[in-house]
């Protein structure tokens, strides 16, 4: 019988203990950037790794793809979706990361990225949103095309 009691105290204990529960890992700007491109890499032998890269994406990001996938649908007919305008399998690291820092101002945040050697780093900027850290990769704008009949005649 005082086997069970001491189980059931341990059992309470560990119920009311708080939890050692980890931080996701977009919790913080550098955590975004790392899962982001890991994503990427991925997406050479996982189709639905680009889909997973493309939700770490930050407004400004998805919106550019989002019109980047409006603009093919109607050139070719067939509907796009935006994560499919990211370069699946063809994306590729300049220099594989060895630290990141970060610098926070309120919801926007810039996290160098340092590799191996001095010449080995980049900037990249997130965004807080809903809670968590959004990558927001310098994109080119959409190509603004002209349209037949759009050339102002």
């Amino acid at each position: 019988m005082r086997g069970l009691a001491v189980a059931t105290a341990i059992a309470a204990l560990l119920a009311s203990a708080p939890g050692c529960s980890r931080a996701a890992p977009d919790a913080t700007p550098e955590g975004a950037v790392r899962l982001f491109v890991e994503r990427m890499e991925s997406s050479v032998d996982d189709g639905h790794a680009v889909k997973e890269a493309y939700a770490l994406l930050g407004p400004v990001a998805r919106a550019n793809l989002e019109e980047r996938a409006q603009r093919a649908s109607r050139g070719q007919g067939r509907r796009h979706e935006p994560w499919e305008m990211l370069a699946e399998g063809r994306f590729g690291l300049k220099f594989r990361p060895s630290r990141m820092t970060s610098r926070i101002e309120g919801d926007q945040a810039t996290v160098e990225v340092l590799g191996e050697s001095p010449e080995d780093k980049a900037s990249v900027r997130c965004a807080r949103e809903k809670g968590t850290w959004k990558v927001e990769p310098e994109l080119p704008e959409p190509a603004a095309r002209a349209l037949r009949g759009d050339a102002g005649m």
